[in-house]
């Protein structure tokens, strides 16, 4: 029913009708639901759910893609922004400006009027093409007022990956959460063999130099309580449980099981607990993982060992740059390499400017200071067999001598750079793009702001240029091949 309610295309809900065959097997990964769609992380851990459902399919194994949106949680303050390039080619961040009243899960939220307003607003901000009227009416038609933070967030997914028969989960189900009961009664009643379990497994970990992805004390729970409209977490000693925000409400396991039944969305799984009840709903052959969930689900194997559940398989998410032809050019020009962008904006200028600027008068500037080295060496020597204290104040005076020599060719460095302006703004620009706030770009921008540009297309062909097989960061053209490449296709003017 849920992803009827999204409006799910015809592939979805036939992989739906496919899971209720005791064959199939499901692909699962999952993500928090950002706004407008997040980060373009997701759609990377989304394609790279897709390919191995798909290949497991083409070796005569039935697998169903399925992603669970983590609804559950209540960091409201993580998920509410999102970042995109605006037509000038600078950062925007646009954030939904209604908060909600405590801390609630996110997928309680309903977007109120304040999101077309906003909507509005990121179309004036995005570059006018070709794209930009049909590609807005299809975010205002999933972020729309009424919808829930989550039912938003299925739908743009839904028609993002169409073609792909995509599942999704919003595990904020009372008839879901019935299936995971026994689980969860397990969990509740297990509570301080599990920790102590987890606590041992961390101590080990951190005798071996290992990280220890989620914190684990000796009062830990797996369990979040909602009360009063805010989400926080449970701790215990013994058969005593407690709210950690509020350690004077305390409740028994029996406590817990009766609010489990007779209120199941109330109580929720943290990070370690929650990929163990997606392998009690789902016949999971593999969980697609970014490199943090790959060290929090070696500690949830603990879990999965003691409840005797089979852990599922994990494969690594592709990381992925789209990285465009103009800024290829730019960083080219410039003798630069894609991964030079994280130096940070000062030191990629220097660099491109001492590449831009007159390499005689640079190369004069090194052999000048060079030789002063070598000669006021060569005097230090002198002083110290005849007059040490001299030696000393040669010390000083090389640092003027130097402060002045750097402060010259700092200054010449700003006047060539001001004749190169126009290519500094260019590097400016693929620094923005390539890597946002000095930040991989898969974790800062939008992929809005190259669905923008390149069409809805743009998904497809990602997913047919990328490689699945590697762990290694791919920098991925999004111009399909056979397509006019100029920066300026598909661009009108505004």
């Amino acid at each position: 029913m849920q992803n009827h309610r999204w409006q799910a295309p015809a592939a979805t809900l036939a992989n739906i009708a496919r899971l209720d065959q005791s064959e199939t097997l499901a692909v699962l990964s999952g993500q928090q639901a950002g706004f407008l769609g997040g980060p373009s992380l997701t759609v990377w851990k989304v394609l790279s759910t897709i390919y191995l459902a798909q290949a497991l399919e083409a070796k005569g194994c039935p697998a169903v893609p399925v992603f669970w949106m983590a609804s559950e949680d209540h960091d409201f303050e993580e998920v509410r922004h999102t970042t995109i390039l605006d037509a000038t080619g600078n950062l925007q961040t646009f954030t939904y400006p209604t908060q909600p009243l405590g801390r609630p899960s996110v997928g309680s939220i309903v977007l109120d009027d304040s999101i077309e307003a906003l909507l509005q607003q990121l179309e004036m901000a995005l570059p006018h093409t070709e794209f930009t009227a049909t590609l807005c009416q299809n975010l205002s038609a999933s972020y729309a007022p009424g919808h829930t933070w989550c039912d938003a967030f299925a739908r743009w997914l839904h028609h993002l990956f169409a073609p792909f028969g995509l599942v999704l989960v919003d595990p904020r189900d009372e008839q879901l959460y019935r299936l995971t009961q026994p689980v969860l009664e397990t969990v509740i009643h297990r509570t301080p063999e599990l920790i102590a379990s987890l606590v041992k497994q961390a101590q080990q970990y951190q005798r071996s130099g290992q990280p220890v992805q989620v914190q684990v004390t000796p009062n830990s729970t797996l369990l979040f309580l909602e009360v009063d409209g805010n989400r926080t977490a449970l701790l215990q000693e013994g058969n005593r449980f407690w709210l950690k925000s509020a350690p004077e409400r305390t409740y028994t396991a029996s406590d817990l099981v009766h609010i489990l039944r007779q209120e199941p969305l109330r109580l929720t799984p943290n990070a370690l607990l929650r990929p163990v009840l997606q392998d009690v709903l789902f016949p999971t052959v593999a969980q697609v993982v970014g490199p943090a969930e790959m060290r929090y689900l070696c500690q949830s194997q603990v879990i999965y060992e003691s409840l005797g559940i089979p852990a599922p398989a994990r494969w690594a998410r592709v990381s992925v740059t789209l990285f465009e032809n103009r800024h290829a050019k730019t960083l080219s020009k410039l003798g630069l390499t894609p991964e030079s962008v994280y130096r940070g904006p000062q030191e990629l200028a220097r660099q491109a400017m001492t590449k831009l600027a007159d390499s005689r008068t640079l190369d004069c500037f090194r052999e000048v200071k060079a030789t002063f080295a070598a000669e006021l060496d060569r005097l230090k020597q002198s002083l110290r067999e005849s007059d040490p204290s001299l030696a000393e104040a040669l010390d000083r005076g090389r640092e003027k001598i130097f402060y002045q020599l750097n402060g010259l060719e700092q200054r010449f460095l700003i006047n060539q750079a001001q004749r190169h302006a126009t290519m500094l703004r260019q590097l400016e620009r693929a620094t923005a793009a390539l890597a946002p706030f000095g930040k991989p770009q898969e974790r800062v921008l939008n992929i809005l702001s190259f669905l923008v540009k390149y069409g809805p297309q743009l998904v497809t062909h990602s997913y047919h240029q990328l490689d699945f097989s590697t762990s290694e960061h791919q920098w991925l053209s999004p111009v399909p091949v056979g397509r006019d490449k100029s920066e300026a296709a598909g661009l009108a003017p505004r």
